[in-house]
């Protein structure tokens, strides 16, 4: 009997393990998903900055030029 009760323990005790890493294991997939879509966020940021920069310089220029044509 003492056996028996064992046993029983033993197997509710796997059927617990195999629920926590099922559960673990699907957090992770879910966890890594929310990464790869971070990471082409950041990318399209960085895309972003660069363009704005782009624009920086370009209105910077655009003021210069102004300011000479009224200086002569």
């Amino acid at each position: 009997m003492i056996n028996v009760a064992f046993w029983c323990i033993v197997l509710v005790f796997l059927f617990i393990v195999f629920l926590l890493v099922n559960r673990y294991e699907r957090k992770n997939k879910l966890f890594k998903s929310h990464i790869q879509a971070m990471k082409a966020d950041i990318e399209e940021l960085k895309q972003i900055v660069e363009k704005n920069r782009l624009l920086i310089e370009k209105n910077r220029s655009n003021i210069e030029m102004i300011s000479k044509r009224q200086e002569d």
